[in-house]
């Protein structure tokens, strides 16, 4: 979620810094106004753009049920437990968030109930396609929605210059109002992120262009309408959330209304905008390497008419005719005496069997023929020695950062996907991404597992591994229905 709020902070103040750098001072208004209005909507859906790409470099294998729980490391099946302990930072965050949020929900109710407040206890005036709100107060005109606010006695004396209404009239033909709100709903639930209080004041001035260019080309005087507004300046203004006559920006507005258009200038900055778009999309966008789902020869390969490794043809040796169905129910026998039935049965069997148990397991497994091999839920393998050290490159490890395709272990611990963060690429010497079977426990949950193994754990692995000539004893997982 922090990656997700991140990248929407920052694609949403590059989409920003692109029209004030490009847009704002070209007069081609309505289509900056639509542009400020498209970058809040796309900033907030970049980050769930999915940008894949191919790669055949992490080796991808099918895994029976216990790979999904358990890393197979030196001579054991290591029983992976889930990490418990829960930091309290999210909680305060949450109660944090909530709070602000809330300050900001009851300062949106109370804006639009005072505009509520004002419409209902004044005199109301239909004027064009608005209504005029005549108010006892001394205040600036102003508009919200359907309404322009003025002054009762201004009014009736004829002191409100035409202009002025004209103004406050175009906000309310053009609905400018309702940008403003918009802006205000995403605050309410996105004040963290301080590009749009940028873009609200953009918008707002942006309005103001617009307005001005309306009087300007009604009245025809330029000259007269830009010493109104400076005639205009420092009265007081109206509520947040309207649309005013706002004299607090009157530079830029002077110079937005003396300038002329350039046709040529404008279409080459919209079509300059097309590849900054699409940059914004690759920068902020999420990125999946798409695996490749061919089998690649490894250790983990799947026979699949016996749901077995194919490691099984590399055990320490069988026989063709195969041993007596009295040897067979010895071997069932004593995997049978620490058979619990659960899912915590694989890890206790290697811990509890007897070392001469284990040794009376593997002479008998070595005499069975193949298809006696393959048929059993304990099995020896020759021990392959450690595997050479492989370092994920960075695409690989932020891809592994989605949970929703990913679930990640690091030495043998089940962790967060978020806890990646932490780690860069070279932190890690050995990597494998195995491809869930679909009556694996967490299937749905996640489609890949990704064991990691961190340098210093690497190495005591190596070490290990170097030290223990035996043959590996791999216990099959039986789920909680009974089947393989």
């Amino acid at each position: 979620m922090i990656i997700y709020i991140l990248k929407i902070i920052l694609s949403s103040g590059l989409l920003l810094l692109i029209y004030f750098l490009f847009l704002e001072k070209e007069k081609m208004l309505h289509f900056n106004r639509f542009y400020l209005l498209f970058s809040i909507a796309f900033s907030l859906v970049i980050p769930f753009f999915t940008i894949n790409f191919e790669s055949t470099q992490i080796p991808i294998a099918e895994t029976l049920d216990w790979t999904d729980e358990s890393f197979l490391t030196n001579n054991s099946l290591q029983t992976i437990g889930e990490d418990k302990r829960q930091s309290l930072l999210p909680d305060l965050l949450l109660v944090c968030y909530i709070f602000i949020t809330s300050f900001f929900l009851y300062r949106f109710i109370s804006n639009i109930g005072a505009f509520s407040s004002k419409i209902k206890t004044n005199k109301l005036i239909p004027y064009f396609h608005a209504k005029l709100v005549l108010t006892k107060n001394k205040l600036v005109p102003h508009s919200f929605l359907n309404y322009i606010f003025i002054n009762q006695v201004d009014f009736e004396k004829g002191n409100i210059e035409k202009e002025i209404l004209l103004h406050e009239l175009t906000h309310v033909k053009q609905k400018h109002s309702l940008d403003i709100l918009l802006l205000e709903l995403l605050l309410i639930s996105f004040w963290f992120n301080p590009f749009f209080y940028l873009y609200r004041k953009a918008i707002q001035l942006n309005h103001e262009f617009l307005a001005d260019e309306t009087v300007i080309k009604t009245f025809k005087n330029t000259s007269a309408y830009q010493h109104l507004l400076l005639a205009k300046i420092g009265q007081a203004s109206g509520l947040s959330l309207s649309s005013q006559f706002n004299y607090s920006t009157t530079k830029k507005r002077l110079i937005m209304i003396s300038k002329n258009k350039s046709p040529k200038n404008a279409i080459c900055k919209q079509l300059a905008l097309i590849p900054l778009l699409a940059g914004t999309v690759f920068l902020f966008s999420t990125k999946t390497v798409a695996q490749d789902t061919t089998k690649i020869e490894n250790k983990q390969q799947i026979d699949k008419s016996s749901n077995l490794p194919a490691l099984i043809g590399k055990s320490p040796g069988n026989t063709k005719e195969g041993v007596t169905q009295e040897l067979l129910k010895e071997y069932e026998s004593i995997i049978e005496k620490y058979n619990t039935n659960d899912e915590k049965w694989p890890h206790n069997f290697n811990q509890k069997i007897t070392v001469s148990e284990r040794e009376r397991l593997e002479t008998i497994f070595k005499q069975m023929s193949k298809e006696q091999q393959k048929k059993q839920m304990v099995f020896f393998m020759k021990n392959p020695g450690p595997s050479q050290k492989n370092v994920p490159t960075k695409d690989q490890l932020e891809s592994w950062k989605n949970p929703k395709m990913y679930g990640v272990w690091i030495d043998d611990k089940r962790v967060s996907n978020s806890v990646l963060n932490k780690y860069s690429n070279t932190d890690f010497a050995y990597f494998v991404v195995s491809k869930l079977a679909k009556n694996t426990i967490n299937y749905g949950k996640h489609y890949y597992q990704v064991n990691l193994m961190t340098k210093a754990h690497y190495q005591d692995y190596y070490d290990k591994t170097i030290a223990n000539k035996e043959n590996l004893m791999v216990v099959k997982w039986i789920n909680k229905k009974g089947g393989n």
